[in-house]
């Protein structure tokens, strides 16, 4: 406990960048190797906390008083004041209790929705690989203590402030701290900056909490966590800013005004009328008939007034977001959330959305031979058969060129592939084996030819030592490592597309002996290649080259390296990758058809493979659609433009520009995606969509909502439970208005007969019950109900359609039925019919009443109307 204690009271003097790494590894008792114990884990912990921000809890008002304050509470409010004021109170209590009752269901269901969203947000919170006893583990960030050492690759979100100990190729995207748009290149300085005065801007040997890894990778070790990290230290100044009105909750409040004024102006009607009469009866002296009559006036336009309207738009949105997380849509802002039901083009990664992500090399192809790999998915059980002599090959077989084509794929490589053995919670207790990886998938399936090539093949190659790494480069489509022997040889290795890698090869291995590349022999490598990409495969070429002493003078950072290295390369050959698209994806790119919602893949793979992909699953047909490369965009014309539903060679650039055009059109454009260069993307589009289990920390930010499984289904789900919520938030508007149309027509007008003054169509207790039961409880059926079955039978809507023409249609046809069967019941008194009494008076109205069951324009009655011809499903 000493060592910890020390930590506590013993800050350093110099600041961290400083400080040598040992100094800062002795502080912390941290093993370089190891990471740090359980022990000091919990120490720290229980010392310094966890790592997170404090939160500015939000006030009650800001939470449940604000978003039911609008122009209808107010005029209600006044209301209730007027009727105080003229000394009814009586009246004016059961009015402030039906207010109460109405705003405290609302607001209940409002808090439980948000707590239970805090708990949704918990499931994308971010993480980190940390070194915990000699072993990286992925951990919570709040989990992250003094002293851990982490390793950050590109895409992730730096989870504290921290010092380089390591740093290949790094660069970091500082602009949310320090306002610096171009990323800053980091260094591991393992003796510490001098400088005992730098800025933030100068330390280039931290990386700091909220900051994103632009390029490269590090491991670094925590010195700041929470509020002592560089960003805590402003954000403890700041107070939680206002996410602004919902925008489908603004157009609500305009229309509840609407409504508010129009009762305002029945009312001012009803009294003008009654002093009118009464100015004929009563010459203007003021009695208590004229008070009665101007309280009634008031009480019954504050009947009719739908209060909850704005309010119940907010509480079925956050159902909705509770609704799409419980199915794998995680919506990071609430505005959003039936966003994603207006969406009219999705566009869409192929691999691991459209496909399984299950990368597994079926067949290697070199210069002499073409092999065929057994086993599936990351175990290494299976073995590498030459397709003409069914022979198989292993670390003992005399190939040169597979061996140097699987050396290749394992050194030029950064995942790791791990065994884990899982207890299941079943009474036998037995042991569950599995596979999980670290790192991209297609280099999963490398490292798992590599390792049924050869068991021991770390081992093997144990004598190359890494030097540099160049990091895969979307617009350029490949990666290479640069690696020393023991006997002092360098050697490059590289992989990637292979339109973008056979042009920078000049030779090809057969044996032991280097051949030129010639035009005739690229081809051949180019037609078996596409033989395979037809049929939907993926492809990635490796390459090698043996570098002279001559050839490493040039410095690894220049801006010229790459180039300078990556020439005059040995083709070693390629591997073809099975990613069999999802069982369910058919199934939902035909809904989407259905629903009027354009699919359109981009992918980073060939077109062939695109294309392929794409027939399967009902995306591209051939006589009706287009598949271009990304360099093609450009030069597409519209009518051409709207046709193509397959990229093929797509770079970050290229996804900028197919949601631009799309949104020119005025569509609405969900796009989906998984990289760092995707965050511009994901922003620009209407609905931006964050891949959970592959996406890098910068798409999550950047994204509207975050698809857990990374599967193309559940983001169908989304716009299915999008549209669902526009319906439910339409069939309210619709009960609202109908019913108080209604209601202010019978209520008003039934006090105009000055022949029967002391006709009453409803009891005052009866009203109160009434608006208490009809204007409360049926929205809650709104709320919970299910979505009806036609929902992804309609066209997309339009951003301003709130009540369509349809949806007036069906509303005029109700009022007229339900107006003319009281004017019916109403003339049938007057002709003494209907007897007239105490006891059945009011039974003239109860037809009023009925607005409940025939109003619910819910998920049954919507699929009714579309059944029978009354409304259509477009």
């Amino acid at each position: 406990m000493a060592i910890t204690e020390q930590i506590l009271t013993d800050a350093p003097e110099s600041p961290y960048y400083s400080l040598s790494l040992s100094e800062l590894f002795g502080k912390y008792a941290t093993d370089p190797k190891n990471g740090l114990s359980d022990e000091f884990v919990e120490r720290n912990q229980e010392l310094f906390g966890f790592n997170e921000l404090k939160k500015v809890k939000r006030s009650c008002m800001k939470v449940v008083i604000a978003p039911i304050i609008n122009l209808l509470i107010i005029i209600y409010l006044i209301s209730a004041f007027l009727m105080w004021i003229l000394g009814e109170v009586q009246r004016t209590v059961p009015t402030f209790i039906i207010l109460g009752v109405n705003a405290l269901v609302a607001i209940i269901q409002q808090m439980r929705a948000e707590k239970q969203m805090q708990a949704l947000k918990q499931l994308s919170e971010a993480t980190a690989y940390t070194l915990r006893n000699g072993e990286f583990v992925e951990l919570p960030t709040r989990m992250i203590t003094l002293g851990d050492i982490v390793r950050l690759r590109a895409g992730d979100k730096i989870p504290a402030d921290c010092r380089i100990i390591e740093a290949r190729n790094l660069s970091i995207d500082e602009a949310s701290l320090t306002g610096e748009s171009e990323p800053v290149k980091k260094s591991a300085s393992p003796k510490g900056l001098q400088d005992k005065f730098l800025p933030i801007q100068d330390q280039r040997n931290m990386v700091f909490l909220g900051t994103y890894v632009a390029a490269g990778e590090c491991t670094a070790m925590v010195v700041k966590i929470g509020s002592d990290t560089e960003i805590g230290k402003i954000s403890s100044k700041l107070e939680e800013s206002n996410t602004g009105d919902i925008p489908l909750r603004k157009k609500m409040n305009n229309i509840a005004i609407y409504l508010g004024i129009g009762v305002v102006i029945l009312l001012v009607a009803s009294i003008s009328y009654k002093l009118f009469i009464y100015s004929i009866t009563e010459r203007f002296i003021w009695n208590p008939f004229i008070q009665e009559g101007i309280v009634d006036s008031i009480d019954l336009g504050m009947k009719v007034m739908p209060i909850n309207l704005p309010l119940l738009t907010t509480v079925v949105l956050l159902t909705g977001v509770l609704a799409m997380g419980q199915k794998g849509v995680i919506v990071r802002e609430i505005s959003r959330t039936e966003g994603l039901g207006r969406v009219s083009v999705l566009c869409t990664d192929k691999t691991g959305t459209l496909t399984k992500n299950e990368m597994t090399v079926i067949k290697v192809w070199t210069p002499t031979t073409e092999y065929d790999v057994s086993g599936y998915g990351y175990s290494s059980e299976g073995f590498i058969q030459d397709v003409s002599t069914e022979w198989h090959a292993t670390i003992n077989s005399v190939d040169p060129q597979l061996k140097l084509l699987i050396h290749s794929g394992f050194l030029n490589n950064n995942c790791e592939v791990k065994h884990k053995v899982v207890i299941t919670l079943r009474k036998d207790q037995k042991e569950k084996s599995t596979w999980s990886i670290m790192g991209l998938p297609t280099e999963a399936a490398l490292k798992v030819l590599a390792k049924k090539y050869d068991p021991q093949i770390e081992q093997t190659l144990d004598e190359y030592e890494f030097l540099y790494e160049y990091n895969f480069d979307s617009s350029i489509k490949r990666m290479s490592k640069i690696f020393t022997t023991s006997t002092g040889d360098h050697f490059l290795y590289c992989k990637g597309a292979t339109e973008w890698i056979l042009p920078l090869c000049t030779h090809y291995q057969v044996d032991e002996n280097i051949l030129p590349l010639t035009e005739e022999y690229r081809n051949q490598i180019l037609a078996q290649m596409q033989k395979y990409a037809n049929e939907g495969y993926r492809i990635l070429s490796l390459t090698s080259r043996k570098l002279t002493s001559d050839q490493m003078v040039q410095n690894f950072d220049d801006d010229e390296a790459r180039d300078h290295y990556e020439q005059n390369m040995v083709y070693l050959g390629f591997v073809v990758i099975l990613d069999p698209p999802r069982e369910d994806v058919p199934q939902a790119v035909a809904e989407c058809k259905r629903a009027g919602v354009q699919v359109i893949m981009i992918t980073g793979d060939s077109i062939s493979t695109g294309k392929a992909i794409a027939t399967k699953i009902g995306i591209y047909e051939p006589d009706r659609h287009l598949a271009v490369e990304g360099n093609q965009l450009e030069s597409l014309s519209d009518e051409d433009f709207i046709r193509t539903t397959v990229y093929g060679r797509v770079s970050p650039e290229h996804k900028e520009i197919i949601v631009s055009r799309y949104q020119k059109m005025h569509k609405i454009v969900a796009m989906s995606g998984d990289g760092v260069n995707d965050a511009l993307a994901l922003s620009m589009a209407d609905c931006g969509l964050a891949m959970g289990i592959q996406g890098t920390e910068v798409a999550k930010e950047a994204a509207d909502m975050i698809i857990t499984d990374d599967s193309f289904s559940t983001i169908v789900t989304g716009i299915r439970e999008g549209r669902g919520l526009f319906m439910k938030i339409r069939s309210i508007i619709y009960f609202f208005v109908l019913v108080s149309i209604m209601e202010a027509i019978l209520l008003f007008s039934s006090t105009l007969n000055p022949n029967n003054p002391d006709f009453e169509m409803w009891y005052y207790w009866q009203l109160n019950i009434i608006y208490l039961t009809v204007h409360s409880f049926p929205t809650l059926g709104f709320t919970f109900g299910k979505n009806a079955r036609s929902v992804m039978d309609e066209p997309p809507r339009d951003s301003a359609e709130i009540i369509s023409k349809d949806l007036v249609k069906i509303m005029l046809v109700q009022m007229i039925l339900m107006g003319a069967a009281i004017a019916i019941a109403y003339y049938f008194s007057l002709l003494d019919i209907i007897k007239v009494n105490p006891v059945n008076e009011n039974l003239i109205g109860y037809p009023g009443t009925l607005d409940n069951p025939y109003s619910n324009l819910d998920g049954d009655t919507a699929d009714m109307l579309v059944d029978i011809g009354m409304i259509k499903a477009r």
